[in-house]
């Protein structure tokens, strides 16, 4: 049978501190965003153990019949292993055999809830919080089957009553916390980190998975105005000790690598570089951070670009779409669209020379995304070279992709290059009056829009 005193590395005859202790050792070491499973382990443990009426009956399971210990046995390892029908049936021979063992109908209870059979689920757990209302952990189950109904209201009602009797119990902070997120009510869910941040640190037990709440609810609702002050503490918590140290530096680089491709880039910086404090070996750590550096470098580049009225609009999309290519694979549309804006500069060679040269001086990092491209454009000496190959290009992409093209000529074999790209309206200079008629600056005002 199952021992929730060996998966709390605790003995028998543990006090209610004991315990307590353990939960939140053991949490620091499984917390709930990097192994769910180990920390729902733990938790059923906790709960159990916690409560003094279900306690004594875990260990009086020991004297049921063999047989009805055989069935609880295999009911528990079948809802382990996701053998939820199986379960299901075993839990409920048992149940029946012993209707007074909460303990045993509570995880028949957690068998509907797996299974997704709310109504089930809610008939088990409203039975049993009548039958022990001051057991927590029945309570945070009927909050969970409420809310997998679709009954928010009361799923959070019970969240708080739960808190009321054990607000210690992790699980209910974090419970309550998605039921907020999931009812999109941001501002309770965000007080509710906070509470249960106060509440931790004035007991001293284990916040880190708070922390990890705080930090995305800060990032997604709060606008980051505390993030700094979140991975401060959580960093002096994380560094206490080996494992704490690598499980939130693990959680933070897989923040950082989500939100890298959201544009929150300065949260992306500052998360990064906490996730290279705690882990300065990780190679995984190292090359996103080396990635991110060079990727944030071309941000602010093409951030300045934008006002420089030295770099024509041509040259501002075309990087533009290169940065934003970067994680792209690279299809049949990307490598036409590149050709298209490097066609244009082919056909007008010299008149771009002269900002490329400033771009190679003042931005490097841009100048890379181009740079095989851009060093033959400025060697005079490849000027054939470059026309008889993109030449030869635009016959290949207007065989492969004739809707990109618009052409008089039908005839492919003809010597005459299209134009591969046309403005609906006349080329407008970033430094011209804007065509919309505000009297503005084109690149203050439609083109800074775009």
């Amino acid at each position: 049978m199952k021992d929730y005193y060996k998966d709390l590395n605790i003995s028998s005859d543990a006090s209610i501190a004991d315990i307590k202790k353990a939960y939140f050792s053991l949490v620091r070491i499984y917390p709930p965003d990097k192994q769910p499973d180990e920390f729902m382990k733990i938790r059923e443990a906790y709960e159990v153990l916690i409560d003094e009426s279900t306690r004594k009956q875990y260990d009086a399971v020991d004297s049921m019949p063999d047989i009805v210990k055989t069935y609880y046995r295999h009911g528990r390892k079948a809802l382990v292993e996701g053998d939820l029908e199986k379960a299901i049936h075993l839990l409920q021979m048992v149940s029946k055999a012993y209707p007074s063992y909460s303990v045993v109908t509570s995880l028949l209870g957690e068998a509907y809830l797996l299974n997704e059979n709310s109504s089930k689920a809610i008939r088990v757990f409203e039975e049993l919080v009548k039958q022990e209302k001051n057991n927590a952990g029945f309570v945070r189950q009927l909050a969970l089957a409420y809310a997998m109904r679709g009954w928010r209201k009361k799923a959070i009602t019970m969240y708080h009553n739960a808190l009321k009797l054990d607000e210690d119990n992790l699980s209910l902070w974090l419970g309550l916390i998605d039921c907020y997120v999931e009812g999109e009510e941001f501002d309770q869910a965000y007080e509710t980190i906070q509470a249960g941040l106060e509440v931790s640190n004035q007991k001293g037990w284990n916040n880190i998975p708070l922390y990890i709440h705080g930090i995305n609810a800060d990032i997604f609702i709060g606008g980051a105005q505390n993030l700094q002050q979140y991975l401060t503490e959580i960093k002096e918590k994380a560094l206490e000790s080996e494992d704490i140290k690598e499980n939130v530096g693990w959680y933070l680089a897989k923040l950082a690598g989500k939100l890298a491709g959201l544009d929150f880039y300065q949260e992306t910086a500052q998360l990064i570089a906490v996730a290279s404090e705690l882990m300065p070996e990780d190679q995984t750590v190292r090359q996103m951070k080396e990635n991110f550096d060079s990727q944030y470098s071309i941000m602010f580049q093409l951030n300045e670009l934008d006002g420089d009225d030295d770099i024509s609009i041509e040259i501002d999309e075309m990087l533009n779409f290169e940065a934003d290519m970067l994680v792209e694979a690279d299809s049949l549309d990307i490598q036409v669209t590149r050709f298209f804006f490097e066609m244009n500069i082919i056909m007008e060679l010299d008149s771009y020379r002269s900002e490329i040269i400033h771009l190679k001086n003042n931005y490097p990092e841009l100048y890379r995304l181009k740079k095989e491209f851009f060093d033959n454009v400025l060697n005079r000496k490849k000027e054939k070279y470059l026309h008889d190959t993109y030449g030869k290009k635009i016959k290949k992409y207007m065989r492969l992709c004739p809707d990109r093209f618009k052409t008089d000529d039908e005839d492919e074999d003809s010597d005459i290059i299209p134009e591969p790209f046309v403005r609906p309206e006349p080329k407008v200079g970033r430094n011209d009056p804007c065509p919309c008629g505000s009297g503005k600056k084109y690149k203050k005002c439609c083109l800074e829009r775009d």
